[in-house]
């Protein structure tokens, strides 16, 4: 029997959806849109990348650690991140990135610099490759991320300053869970930018990198339906962009979310007052859902009499026959913000029942303050019906993390 609190990423899901994806996508006359899966999003799901995904976009130096030691195609690799440091970047070229993305003028000027030195020292043995470097050039939606169109022009115009690399593209993202009146906002705005830069340097792009950040339906019971049909709206004016422009597509939200379920045991149940508590193992420092507020929105949740069963075919014992209760689920921190739900109505819960908390495949595993109060990190397992379970990672004390210069 598994320990809670954990998490469990069905790999089998997660094809499910890339194809779907894949599908909706693919052109007239058979174009393919390139499909990249933005890791940051769940990097455990790179234990088995599906076959319809094109490329991984890799945010950080370790990230790529985990690319490499997991042993990710290099060249499937697009290395972004809007810090990016020399060391950082000399560890992706000499695994073989196959694309960088420049965030500023100094990310231009520092990759330019490793590959010129690679190309003047002629290091073989080290694995780097005495090329330039493939870039494309983030433009800013007015933040922090990305450059102004000023600033790639001045890379585009300016090669003679920035010869270790070749830009072959522009890269482009806004956020999350956006409206298909929002990504048309996005294209017009790509192809004025790309407009432009033909015009004034005859550059024509072999790839543009777009983040669609299509809306996923955390909260709604028809959720399947809902965002199948977000995805067709988006697919079809992003299949016309493509027929102008080499699109590709990179996703992390919409492809992770409904991958994941969290699993955590009632370990106390009391009342005070009109309330119902259903004190849990897990908490907000495991599982975050984006957009909910207040802990008013109801997830996917399932409750289970006992442990879960390792017999995938039979997950243990669902209670539907259980007279109904109104519950606040709350979990083991010690700080009123930690509730779940603020209100949902269950089958009426036992000690030791088990609630699993769907469509958590995305950020919950990483973004959660998983370290506060010290408490245990959760296992993590990969299922798929051909595997069956495996262990990802076992529990973690966050205590030993939390010690300065000590062991326990």
């Amino acid at each position: 029997m598994r320990q809670t609190p954990y998490y469990v990423f069905d790999t089998d899901e997660f094809a499910k959806r890339a194809a779907m994806i894949r599908a909706a996508l693919d052109c007239k006359g058979g174009r393919r849109i390139p499909l990249c899966f933005s890791i940051k999003a769940n990097p455990f799901l790179l234990h088995r990348l599906p076959a319809g995904l094109d490329h991984v976009e890799v945010c950080s130096p370790g990230e790529l650690e985990i690319c490499i030691a997991l042993g990710v195609k290099p060249e499937s690799i697009i290395y972004s991140g809007v810090m990016k440091e020399k060391c950082d970047i000399e560890r992706a070229v000499s695994y073989g990135a196959g694309i960088l993305t420049c965030e500023s003028i100094r990310h231009a000027t520092l990759i330019s610099e490793v590959m010129l030195e690679c190309m003047s020292e002629g290091v073989q043995e080290a694995g780097l490759v005495e090329k330039k470097a493939q870039v494309i050039l983030r433009l800013t939606s007015g933040n922090q991320f990305g450059m102004s169109l000023e600033d790639i022009e001045y890379i585009i115009s300016h090669p003679d300053e920035f010869k270790g690399i070749a830009v072959i593209g522009i890269h482009y993202y806004s956020g999350t869970q956006k409206s298909l009146r929002k990504i048309n906002k996005d294209l017009e705005k790509i192809k004025s930018a790309l407009t432009g830069l033909k015009d004034k340097y005859s550059f024509e792009p072999q790839l543009v990198e777009y983040g669609p950040g299509l809306c996923v339906e955390y909260f709604e019971e028809d959720w399947q339906e809902k965002e199948k049909r977000s995805l067709d709206e988006a697919a079809e004016v992003l299949r016309e962009f493509a027929e102008e422009y080499p699109l590709g597509i990179e996703m992390g939200r919409f492809l992770a979310a409904s991958c994941g379920k969290y699993y955590t045991q009632v370990k106390d149940l009391k009342s005070t007052g009109d309330a119902n508590y259903a004190i849990l193992d897990g908490g907000i420092h495991h599982l975050n859902y984006f957009g909910q507020r207040m802990a008013m929105q109801v997830p996917p949740i399932r409750v289970y009499g006992g442990e879960v069963s390792e017999n995938e075919e039979k997950p243990g014992v669902e209670l539907t026959q259980m007279p109904d209760a109104d519950y606040t689920l709350c979990g083991s921190l010690c700080t009123v913000a930690d509730v779940l739900v603020r209100e949902v109505k269950l089958k009426k819960l036992e000690l030791g029942d088990v609630l699993e908390f769907g469509h958590c495949g995305a950020y919950s595993v990483t973004e959660a303050p998983a370290l506060f109060l010290s408490r245990q990190l959760p296992a993590i397992y990969a299922y798929s019906k051909e595997y069956g379970y495996e262990c990802l990672r076992e529990h973690i004390p966050a205590a030993e993390i939390n010690l300065a210069g000590k062991k326990l």
